[in-house]
């Protein structure tokens, strides 16, 4: 992966304007521009339009700061979640586990809190690239977008009416516009600069709902597509990462949790490193 300067979107989207700008080119970076909003994201199975039971996480974003605040579910989807929580396994009472779990995405850093204590995955650095299950991935990756979208109708998303576009993305060209670059899902490198989307856009051509088809190489009913709806911009949405002395290594982080779950004291902090 290629080094790349930190920074924020304000510092490192380009500028896209004139008459003869696409409005779809140009999304991206005005999606961004409108500063904060209420997200939520979706893995929606063989379309790009999910259903409730798609649903992955729910909160707000600081666009330009590249932070996410989310209640997300427990297993994948809701649907997921759901499932399993009424299925049960590995003799453990699912029933008991809350079927939500806060998360901050920073940058790259994904950090979710367990029980009373935050931990995270990895050692990722916040101006690192943004991973593909980060629920503003496809953020991301509309920066790939040529000027060649096709308008295929008007809808209303979240009480606003929107014109829906479908596009190719490539990745590529997502990369060289952002500092921080993009991560790209597996699969067939071909498909990296032709990645099948859609995008509604409202009447200030934000982006109130993009869907990017991250397995296209997949069977049709294989294939996932990773969704994001955005709406009432401007929201407070003030997120704060914990500090490197709140965040607990995982196994520490789960002990505590499973201490508390079965009435146990807490014993010495692990931080993660």
């Amino acid at each position: 992966m290629s080094s790349r300067r930190s920074g924020n979107y304000r510092e490192c989207v380009p500028t896209v304007s004139g008459p003869a700008a696409s409005p779809v080119a140009a999304a991206a970076a005005r999606t961004v521009a409108a500063g904060t909003a209420r997200l939520v994201a979706a893995w929606s199975p063989g379309s790009s339009l999910p259903e409730v039971a798609d649903r992955r996480c729910e909160g707000v974003a600081d666009l330009a700061a590249r932070r996410a605040r989310v209640r997300q579910s427990l297993f994948f989807t809701d649907r997921a979640t759901a499932a399993l929580m009424q299925a049960g396994g590995d003799g453990r009472a699912l029933g008991d586990l809350a079927e939500h779990s806060e998360m901050i995405y920073d940058g790259a850093v994904a950090y979710i809190r367990v029980a009373g204590s935050w931990t995270r995955f990895g050692q990722a650095e916040p101006g690192g690239p943004r991973g593909v299950t980060d629920p503003l991935w496809p953020l991301d990756a509309l920066f790939g977008a040529h000027d060649d979208a096709a308008e295929i109708g008007r809808q209303v998303v979240r009480g606003v009416v929107a014109t829906r576009y479908r596009l190719a993305i490539d990745l590529a060209r997502a990369d060289a516009a952002l500092a921080a670059g993009v991560n790209v899902p597996s699969g067939p490198y071909r498909w990296l600069s032709r990645l099948p989307a859609e995008v509604w856009l409202d009447a200030d051509g934000l982006a109130c709902r993009i869907s990017v088809n991250s397995e296209p190489a997949a069977a049709p009913d294989s294939q996932v597509w990773s969704v994001v709806e955005l709406w009432d911009w401007g929201v407070a949405a003030e997120i704060t990462p914990p500090g490197p002395g709140e965040v607990l290594a995982p196994a520490e982080a789960y002990r505590r949790a499973e201490q508390e779950h079965s009435g146990g004291n807490h014993g010495p902090s692990g931080v993660a490193g």
